[in-house]
């Protein structure tokens, strides 16, 4: 009797819960968009339908919350619907879903970065940059932080080049030997060590400064969320027609030891 009353309460809820997603999954496609982050935050979080109305509290874990943060998914990728994608999709969703500690986004922390794709000349010739920064809260205010820099022709000063060194005695010789390699068009950094480590950022900075590169234009931005320990949420703004548009995540990343400036890089 004890087991048949617990049924019946809980029947009642699940299909609730099941017919509020059905009614979320078929609004107009304007309605469905997720036109920008903040409205992002407020679906993923479960404060608000795609309609603006405050969401019901059923919507905040278990299956019904999975449901409608599918919708939240670039569901046009087809490697979501199969595969170890789709298995890494549903592990992220049950940990952030858990009826008994569901996940939640903070819309007001510093776990926010972004990589912005911009067109720029160097000498003349196109390229492009890919610029990291990072959301700062400080004093109740937000602002974006430069922070990196990853570029095709700066990259080039990666590339492996012959170490030179300088006698012993150099100095009895005002150093004579490395002014005569230097004028004779020698890169200084053949003389530093193995532990020389390029600043892309620093260096991309100064040659925006001193006009050796001409910045012309952001092209495209991507988002990456990390409030979800363990995980990296990669976020895309796709322009389309029907209602899986707007603000999507395009890839779920599972953080390990790597630093964080290079895994954004690797999956900009």
């Amino acid at each position: 009797m004890f087991r048949g009353f617990i049924l019946l309460l809980l029947v009642p809820s699940v299909t609730w819960g099941q017919s509020a997603v059905k009614r979320i999954k078929t609004p107009d496609a304007q309605v469905r968009e997720v036109k920008q982050m903040d409205d992002f935050f407020d679906r993923f979080n479960a404060v608000r339908l795609p309609n603006g109305q405050k969401a019901p509290d059923s919507l905040k874990t278990g299956i019904a919350r999975e449901a409608y943060l599918k919708q939240l998914v670039n569901s046009e990728d087809a490697r979501w619907h199969r595969g170890p994608d789709l298995e890494r999709l549903n592990r992220f969703l049950q940990l952030v879903c858990n009826g008994q500690h569901p996940l939640f986004l903070n819309k007001f922390d510093d776990q926010m970065y972004c990589i912005a794709s911009c067109n720029v000349e160097y000498f003349g010739a196109g390229s492009q940059a890919e610029l990291l920064f990072r959301r700062r809260v400080a004093n109740d205010r937000h602002q974006w932080v430069l922070q990196g820099a990853s570029d095709s022709f700066i990259e080039q000063f990666e590339q492996k080049m012959d170490r030179r060194s300088l006698v012993p005695n150099a100095h009895e010789t005002n150093f004579l030997s490395f002014s005569n390699e230097l004028h004779a068009g020698v890169p200084l950094r053949s003389f530093t060590d193995s532990t020389f480590r390029f600043d892309a950022l620093s260096a991309f900075v100064f040659a925006v400064d001193s006009r050796l590169v001409k910045f012309n234009e952001c092209e495209r931005v991507t988002v990456f969320l990390t409030g979800i320990k363990g995980w990296m949420m990669k976020i895309e703004d796709f322009t389309r027609e029907n209602g899986n548009s707007g603000w999507l995540i395009s890839d779920l990343i599972e953080v390990k030891e790597q630093p964080l400036t290079q895994l954004l890089f690797q999956n900009r």
